[in-house]
């Protein structure tokens, strides 16, 4: 219910920023995704649950390719196109056999088939090395696809991830761990040095969403808590911040950072910025906050050599937020003359935002609503005899 509320508050958003007359195919790619994102998200068969998970690319491919501001962006769709269907075309597959078409699963292929079904939701999360297209896909989308692929799609895969990842251990489970965690740095460090507004946003959800694959691959309650925590706080967040972006774009028709400074050096404007900022670095007592204190916990009790690497992690993302900060903030003040029409939408949107997101917090902090939702996972993930998966074999649970 929780993902089904932020997805009609996202497409409000994009509704308010996109005051601007767009055309009747703009409304319509956006209520046919609304409409796909909602039935994906309360389906209870695995052959329907793939059928919207696959159809919610079309709308945002149009998106992206007719409304998209650069000639990229047609290199932006065919990454968006090929990395999601190729991922996708195994998951079928799977979804085929555990739907009883096929009943017979070897052991020997098992940890193959987990890989091929947890890669077809990462490609979506998007987890490192299989996150190439977001960056792209961001940069060249219009700010309603920047924001409807933040604050919606990429919680279709970590849904589908949570739903549906196998109980891991052993040689696969160490994988995934090692492969967020260094993934998260790596992408840590190219937001430091990234010079492209919406790319820089578009990586650290990257970062954002590491934390998402620890908490669901390390099979513990509290890491399934950390991962819808941090689903329901980033698809609040992320959107806001490409509005902002969308916002400076608009001022100075360029996302180089070096040329925008001090684009968002008014008092409010400031104070929205700041405020976005510290719920992206998970300032108290905002939900990321929460999320990250118990992928914390859940990391470290598999692995206690890890608090190195998340500290790392905690540090550096409080660096890249700050340098936007001050860089946005700081220094000569624009003129905002020519953009007042997206002035006001933004504040609205904004201000809708942090009305919602103390609503979610609230709930997201008391531990009884997290049991309940990781005992209906728990009981729905059995239902489907899942099996668990170690290095060597399959185990049926």
């Amino acid at each position: 219910m929780s993902l089904v509320i932020l997805s009609f508050w996202v497409f409000q958003g994009m509704y308010v920023i996109n005051s601007i007359k767009m055309g009747s195919l703009f409304h319509y790619l956006c209520v046919s995704l609304l409409s796909v994102v909602l039935c994906f998200f309360l389906s209870s068969k695995m052959i329907s649950f793939y059928i919207f998970f696959e159809l919610s690319l079309i709308p945002t491919l149009f998106l992206v390719f007719f409304f998209g501001y650069q000639p990229e962006k047609l290199q932006a769709s065919m990454y968006l196109l090929m990395y999601t269907v190729m991922s996708s075309l195994p998951l079928l597959m799977i979804f085929i056999k555990m739907s009883g078409y096929i009943l017979y699963i070897s052991t020997s292929t098992s940890v193959s088939i987990v890989l091929f079904m947890t890669l077809g939701f990462m490609v979506k999360t998007p987890m490192y090395l299989v996150h190439v297209w977001l960056p792209k896909a961001h940069v060249e989308a219009p700010v309603a696809g920047s924001m409807v692929l933040a604050g919606i799609l990429l919680k279709l895969g970590s849904y589908g991830l949570i739903l549906f990842c196998p109980v891991l251990s052993g040689v696969v489970l160490y994988f995934y761990l090692s492969l967020s965690v260094w993934g998260s740095i790596f992408c840590s460090m190219i937001c430091i040095r990234q010079s492209d507004l919406k790319g820089l946003i578009a990586y650290s959800s990257v970062v954002h969403m590491g934390v998402v694959t620890v908490g669901v691959v390390s099979g513990l309650e509290i890491g399934y808590s950390c991962a819808l925590m941090m689903v329901i706080a980033h698809g609040v967040c992320s959107p806001m911040l490409f509005a902002v972006a969308f916002l400076v774009y608009s001022s100075s028709h360029t996302r180089v950072l070096s040329n925008n400074k001090g684009s968002l050096s008014t008092p409010v404007l400031s104070f929205i910025l700041f405020l976005l900022l510290a719920i992206n670095m998970g300032v108290p007592p905002s939900v990321n906050l929460w999320s990250e204190v118990y992928m914390f916990i859940s990391f470290i009790s598999m692995m206690t050599i890890s608090i190195f690497f998340l500290v790392v992690i905690a540090f550096v993302g409080v660096v890249y937020n700050l340098f936007m900060y001050i860089t946005l903030s700081q220094s000569k003040e624009f003129d905002f003359s020519k953009t007042d029409y997206i002035y006001w939408p933004l504040l609205s949107a904004c201000l809708l935002g942090f009305l919602l997101f103390p609503f979610l917090g609230v709930f997201s902090v008391y531990f009884s609503y997290l049991n309940a939702i990781s005992i209906t996972l728990t009981m729905f993930r059995l239902s489907l005899c899942l099996p668990e998966v170690t290095g060597d074999m399959c185990k049926s649970k």
